[in-house]
């Protein structure tokens, strides 16, 4: 046999070796795969997570069983809500809770994953295990979250109580009463919930917040501290006609009303409205200089005495007019009109005291008191002085003394003008 025909054989040989090596390696691969895969039929592939649990090497009932619990933390996530020393629970299945996935759905897709691939590529993909994840999403009913919250809003809420200052005899006074107010703001709460809520968790949630203190506008101390008669003024009505009964109406009114340092004072405010089911009733008014029956004629006549005990007070109105003619009440040049919706008598409580209103009529008399401390004038005696300029026309000033007599305020205040 030539030299030639001995390399042809041999390399023919060498090339049926590798050939049946490689065949053999193959088979083995395709052989080792199938066993691989075999062990995967009836579980999922690894590395497989759901909401970042694992749910690897899993039959399909416990990967369904595994889903289902899942979905269970989500049902159980608790909200605490602490405002202060109150605690209030829910649970995400109490605001609603929707799951946005279909379990049987995702249970089939998460069991079938990989198992579409050829036998090879299925083996090379439990082999390497690349992670793949799943999330199970859900959505809440906010209206329920905004309900809730209102409901822990009014449970909680206590309305803030004014403490009363009563005059039980005369120069005698009592407080009474007074509460702190308590509310909550729901809004930064609720934003709280959403937010955490927003975010796909089993995680429980907790929000601490605190509760808004409401205090009285009346300091106890301040009204405790009334014990003197700082001014009064009377005027006279005629009894037992029905103008009286509107100065008597007016008068309880105005009676018992409190007036803390910087308050300010509305005879409209207090009296109306003026009309027959408010208890009034028609006597003589004027209107455009001409007398006529009218529903309230005689509330003026309050608004008058009142004026003049404020001055008497050292206190300057805000708001004041004249009547169009003169009155037989008061002096000219200190009387106070008022007209529902257009005029109005105001001043302010100017002292460093409360002033309590005390008002009644006795046998046709009217008496307004102002009582406040008893250093509430600084020792200061008022008296309005009135000067006519002319027939129909008087400049009224407040003019302020002390113990020696001496004119220590003197302040002009308006000039008043008659038909």
């Amino acid at each position: 046999m030539s030299m030639k025909k001995k390399i042809l054989m041999g390399g023919a040989i060498s090339v049926l070796t590798v050939g049946l090596l490689y065949g053999g390696y193959k088979g083995y691969e395709y052989y080792t795969a199938k066993e691989l895969v075999a062990t995967y039929e009836t579980k999922t592939f690894p590395n497989i997570k759901v909401n970042g649990q694992d749910v690897s090497n899993l039959s399909k009932k416990k990967l369904t069983r595994a889903l289902e619990k899942e979905v269970e933390k989500f049902a159980t996530r608790s909200i605490e809500i602490k405002i202060d020393e109150h605690t209030f629970t829910k649970t995400l299945d109490e605001l609603g809770l929707t799951i946005e996935e279909n379990l049987e759905k995702l249970a089939d897709e998460i069991f079938t994953l990989g198992k579409d691939l050829e036998l090879i590529k299925q083996a090379k993909r439990i082999k390497e295990a690349p992670l793949k994840e799943y999330q199970i999403d859900y959505s809440y009913d906010e209206t329920l979250v905004d309900g809730w919250l209102e409901t822990i809003a009014n449970e909680l809420y206590v309305e803030v109580e004014e403490p009363t200052l009563t005059m039980v005899s005369a120069g005698n006074f009592e407080v009474t009463g007074g509460r702190d107010g308590y509310r909550v703001e729901t809004a930064e709460i609720e934003e709280q919930i959403k937010k955490a809520l927003n975010k796909s968790s089993t995680k429980a949630v907790k929000i601490t917040a605190e509760g808004v203190v409401t205090h009285p506008q009346r300091d106890k101390e301040a009204l405790a501290s009334v014990n003197h008669r700082i001014s009064s003024y009377s005027s006279t009505f005629p009894a037992g006609i029905p103008r009286a009964r509107n100065v008597e109406l007016a008068t309880s009114k105005i009676n018992k009303t409190v007036l803390m340092p910087g308050d300010e004072f509305s005879y409209t405010e207090k009296v109306s409205p003026v009309i027959y089911s408010n208890g009034y009733v028609d006597a003589t008014v004027f209107i455009n200089s001409k007398p006529v029956d009218g529903v309230g004629g005689g509330i003026c006549q309050v608004s008058s005495t009142l004026y003049n005990t404020v001055l008497k007070a050292g206190i300057l109105p805000t708001e004041r007019r004249n009547h169009s003619l003169p009155v037989g009440y008061v002096p000219s040049g200190l009387d106070a009109t008022m007209a529902e919706d257009l005029i109005d008598f105001k001043f302010v409580n100017t002292l460093d005291y409360p002033i309590y209103i005390n008002a009644y009529t006795s046998g046709g008399t009217l008496t307004i008191d102002f009582w406040s401390h008893e250093s509430a004038l600084n020792g200061v005696t008022y008296k309005p002085q009135v000067r006519q300029l002319a027939a129909n026309k008087y400049q009224t000033s407040l003019l302020g003394y002390d113990a020696a007599g001496n004119v220590v305020f003197n302040k002009y205040i308006d000039t008043s003008v008659y038909k």
